[in-house]
């Protein structure tokens, strides 16, 4: 009597075994492609933002006047400075730093206040600024991208299997900052 209820109970532990290490490891992959998609998108920003400075010193160019002077070099100082933030921004498989996207935000901002200045100096219909407009487009799009799977990733390591699956595989220490997309935003587009 005793034998069938054993082979019963056997046979449910080695099928619940089966499907949690299915549950966990499925888990565990899953997490990493979300991983690699947070950095997919880190990546995808990063040429975005480049792209948008390599466009600005042709706007810059526009700009003549003595009025147009401090502006046009901070606009320089600005985007030498973004450009050294991106250049520390590419560690590969790494989280970006939270102060450095601060600092990045800040930047971004006061690049983006001066480029509203410069273009309403140069007229905003001109077709150099509506490039430039094209590609602040393509960089709140990119930004909007990372910080979707940056979001889905850290949502994942709070619910079931993935806040297990993060602690045994050490995944639960990564945090991927957002990015405020309101600093790429120097006439009103998104």
């Amino acid at each position: 009597m005793k034998h069938p209820w054993l082979t019963f109970a056997g046979l449910c532990a080695v099928i619940f075994a089966i499907v949690m290490t299915c549950v966990i490891f499925g888990s565990y992959t899953s997490m990493l492609r979300s991983q690699n998609r947070v950095h997919k998108g880190k990546e995808l920003m990063i040429m975005a933002c480049e792209n948008q400075l390599e466009q600005i010193p042709g706007l810059v160019a526009l700009a003549t006047g003595d009025d147009m002077a401090p502006v046009r070099s901070r606009i320089q100082d600005t985007i030498e400075q973004i450009r050294t933030l991106l250049d520390r921004f590419r560690t590969p498989d790494t989280p970006l730093d939270p102060d450095l996207v601060r600092i990045f935000e800040q930047a971004q901002s006061r690049l983006a206040k001066d480029l509203d200045a410069l273009a309403r100096g140069i007229g905003t219909t001109h077709p150099r600024v509506q490039e430039t407009a094209d590609r602040y487009l393509e960089t709140i799009y990119t930004a909007r991208r990372y910080n979707k799977e940056a979001v889905y990733f850290d949502s994942r390591k709070k619910v079931f299997p993935g806040m297990f699956t993060s602690k045994w595989f050490h995944l639960d220490h990564l945090h991927f900052p957002l990015i405020d997309i309101t600093c790429f935003d120097p006439w009103g587009l998104k």
